[in-house]
């Protein structure tokens, strides 16, 4: 500080100890400004030095996803909570798309999406999971295997961000032996994390961490990683990744261990964030081991192939209708009733049909695609997390819910959304027009 600027706050001071009529020695000076001023300078000062910068984009790759407000900022409106049969002046039509690269973790909004085989391209190729061990056997063995672990145990996984950044000639830095060039781009992944304050040195740092996330709108600071999002064999070779079973339910797919990509602390920081107790790690489904899917999906002798995802639960993609979220909305105990269409997790929204009415859809035509309607998505408490807050409510709306939404034959469960099977691959987009081909009954298959 030059002795300019401190000669005219000293003279400012001054002026303001005359007129409150404290005396003018200098003790009385010293520990004032000392009080007023150290303290908050110090803490501006370790803010500054502490704070980090968000990394640079990856050379040679974009981002994708939604540029500008959500297509379901207008989610409420009551324009969308009575639908009617398709007319020209009314017609069905896709409201919103969403692909969910991490299991559970927060999802990214698209305008439009490639469909292929697994569903949107994307979507739910990782999970994070945790290593279960058992008790030893009378014989003392002991078992251990990694599971996935999900919302439902884990609300604050909902906090987890995710982006994709793919490969492209046109990207600043492109080169074809650019790291995440040779990756088909890369995974990023960010989640919060509250350090621990304390009156030291370090203690202020963190402080200055979280004064300085919540000036930017983050309630905690956030912690970054990457990951290849296709790694290549010389990468899995020199890396060692490691092939490991992750059990999703009763199946146990193949998947690549990407832990090794993420550094022993920043993954302890995001265990302590979810509250896992176990050793977590994240995994990538195996592109030459995907999973099949049989139940209520189309058989291969009918369509030509079997149907496959990575790591969803069971199809390859979700839709959801707007107008039965706004009914199940208008049957909730609590006012106002509004209820979030995200906590579904669907990959597309629709407008336009009435309430349930896909409840007997058996094959529809969005846009130029055409889609098998396999079977209702029957629900969990899943939904009772709020995606805003990750904060999971005790009973809704799972509890209204299964009043009057247990329709499936061979289920108790409650059902809201239908699970799909893409029967074209090609492209998807918001505002692609949509057109039931068939209808007819369904019966859920719990294998």
């Amino acid at each position: 500080m030059s002795s300019n600027i401190l000669d005219d706050l000293l003279a400012s001071f001054r002026k303001f100890l005359d007129d409150v009529g404290v005396g003018l020695n200098p003790l009385t000076i010293g520990v004032t400004l000392f009080v007023l001023l150290v303290p908050p300078l110090l803490l501006f000062i370790l803010a500054l030095g502490q704070r980090e910068e968000p990394l640079p984009p990856p050379p040679g790759c974009r981002k994708i996803g939604l540029i500008g407000k959500s297509n379901l900022s207008d989610q409420y409106s009551k324009q969308y909570a009575h639908g009617s049969d398709p007319s020209p002046a009314s017609s069905w039509a896709v409201k919103a798309l969403f692909i969910y690269p991490i299991k559970s973790c927060s999802g990214i909004e698209l305008d439009k999406s490639e469909v292929i085989r697994t569903g949107l391209r994307y979507d739910r190729q990782y999970t994070l999971g945790q290593q279960v061990t058992g008790l030893p056997t009378m014989e003392g063995k002991v078992k251990s295997e990694w599971t996935f672990i999900t919302q439902r145990t884990f609300p604050r996984l909902a906090k987890v961000e995710t982006e994709i950044w793919v490969s492209d000639p046109k990207a600043p830095g492109y080169s074809e032996e650019a790291e995440y060039v040779k990756s088909e781009g890369c995974l990023v992944v960010r989640f919060p994390f509250l350090p621990d304050t304390e009156f030291t040195v370090e203690g202020l740092k963190a402080y200055g961490r979280i004064l300085a996330a919540r000036l930017s709108g983050k309630p905690e600071p956030m912690v970054e990683f990457r990951v290849p999002f296709n790694p290549p064999q010389e990468r899995i070779r020199n890396m060692r990744y490691r092939n490991v079973e992750v059990k999703i339910w009763k199946d146990t797919p193949v998947a690549l261990d990407m832990g090794c990509e993420v550094p022993e602390e920043t993954m302890e920081k995001l265990r302590y964030t979810l509250g896992v107790t176990n050793p977590i790690s994240l995994f990538r489904i195996d592109t030459k081991k995907y999973r099949e899917v049989f139940k209520c999906a189309p058989k291969k002798q009918e369509v030509g192939f079997q149907p496959i995802i990575g790591m969803a639960d069971s199809y390859p993609m979700h839709i959801l209708n707007l107008a039965s979220v706004h009914n199940v909305a208008s049957n909730l105990p609590k006012n106002p009733k509004r209820l979030n269409a995200l906590r579904y997790r669907a990959n597309v929204y629709i407008t336009g049909p009435p309430a349930f009415s896909e409840d007997d859809w058996a094959k529809a035509r969005i846009g130029d695609g055409t889609y098998h309607i396999s079977c209702r998505t029957t629900r969990c408490k899943l939904p009772n997390v709020d995606p805003e807050t990750a904060i999971a409510d005790r009973n809704e709306p799972g509890t209204t819910m299964r009043k009057y939404r247990v329709i499936d034959k061979g289920s108790q469960s409650a059902c809201l959304g239908m699970q799909v099977t893409p029967l074209t691959e090609g492209e998807i987009e918001v505002g692609d027009e949509v057109e039931v081909l068939e209808e007819g009954e369904h019966f859920f298959l719990k294998e």
